[in-house]
């Protein structure tokens, strides 16, 4: 064989060779999978990556039956005598307020238990028992929205108690004590199933992912295996633009905001997280972030910030080492925990004041 024979033959195989490494790399690129749907009152989108779109799809379809299995155990607003009054257990629990004790399931009991203990830690500023307070705001699903009178909300104000809520941990039960007591669980239930969502991925071998559930925000991995996820935290006096760009990386984010559930009367706007104390909305707070590794508590915890307001609520945070937050205050100043400094990028504008040293 000649020299140039052989020279072209080596060509070919260089070119062969490198052929089938450009062709081994295309079928390892990274492939997305999204997904969107309207569950537990909010749009929730769970989007996915990895290598084989078949198993994301899998994976995602997982995760969202895992997320409407919380939703429909946790529904107060379903129906009489349908399937999803059935599957509510809540819903019965409400139903033998007064009268006798109700078995749950592992879920539904869990969020309870730590409900209480939120309860028990913020000296009654979050409080599950809100249901009566919430349906006569008008915060329900077949109702309207409007101002109460102070008459109407002193009458309600006895059957928000948490401490009414009686466990029974070896039979496994809930029993609310007074009758018309009545559990919401839209302050812990949205977080506690995009953790479950979260964990089914991660089960099935998807290694990157943001699931959106409403303002709580939960990523797998990074964004494309160097850098974070950056998640923008929406101002909440302007829909269109941000305050703060946070970088989160197998990290769980929740917002709790007065811009999310409300109306406007004679000028003035009323929202939907109610402080069990007063009875109207929490006035301290325009919105506040958390931040933290475990999602199972991130939810309630804004909850609960929200209504302490940013200076009580920082103290509050300090029982729980690992989680930082990010306060916009409704006298137009952020605040931003310690730990988050590092995490977060503030956009102040004009419109806000952040003291970075604070």
């Amino acid at each position: 064989m000649g020299r140039q024979n052989r020279f072209m033959i080596m060509i070919a195989l260089l070119l062969v060779s490198s052929l089938t490494l450009s062709g081994c790399s295309l079928l390892k690129q990274t492939k997305e999978y999204a997904r969107q749907e309207f569950l537990m009152d909010t749009v929730i989108s769970i989007t996915a990556y990895g290598e084989n779109e078949a198993q994301l799809k899998k994976a995602v379809d997982s995760a969202y039956e895992e997320m409407n299995r919380i939703a429909l155990r946790t529904d107060r607003f379903a129906k009489p005598d349908t399937p999803a009054y059935e599957a509510s257990e809540i819903c019965r629990i409400n139903e033998e307020a007064g009268k006798k004790p109700v078995r749950v399931s592992d879920d539904v009991y869990n969020m309870i238990e730590l409900s209480l203990k939120y309860y028990k830690m913020s000296g009654g500023v979050f409080d599950i028992t809100i249901g009566p307070l919430m349906d006569l705001w008008g915060f329900g699903k077949s109702s309207q929205p409007h101002v109460p009178s102070d008459a109407q909300i002193k009458e309600k104000l006895p059957l928000v108690d948490s401490s009414q809520v009686i466990l029974n941990q070896e039979q496994h039960t809930v029993y609310l004590a007074k009758p018309q007591m009545s559990l919401d669980l839209g302050g812990i239930a949205k977080g506690y199933a995009a953790r479950n969502a979260g964990e089914v991925l991660k089960q099935m071998g998807v290694k990157q992912a943001l699931i959106n559930a409403g303002g709580n925000i939960v990523v797998i991995g990074k964004k494309d295996d160097q850098e974070p996820w950056k998640i923008g935290i929406q101002d909440p006096r302007d829909p269109e633009n941000i305050v703060g760009v946070l970088s989160l990386v197998d990290e769980t984010s929740a917002t709790s905001g007065d811009y999310q559930r409300n109306f406007t009367e004679n000028g003035v706007l009323y929202h939907h997280i109610l402080s069990p104390k007063t009875g109207k909305p929490a006035r301290d707070t325009w919105s506040v972030t958390v931040v933290t590794k475990n999602p199972g508590i991130s939810d309630g915890l804004t909850t609960t910030l929200f209504v302490l307001g940013p200076d009580e609520g920082l103290k509050f945070l300090k029982n729980f080492p690992g989680v930082e937050a990010f306060y916009v205050g409704a006298d137009k100043k952020i605040r931003v925990s310690p730990g988050l400094k590092d995490q977060v990028t503030v956009e102040a504008g004009e419109k806000y004041l952040y003291d970075e040293k604070r």
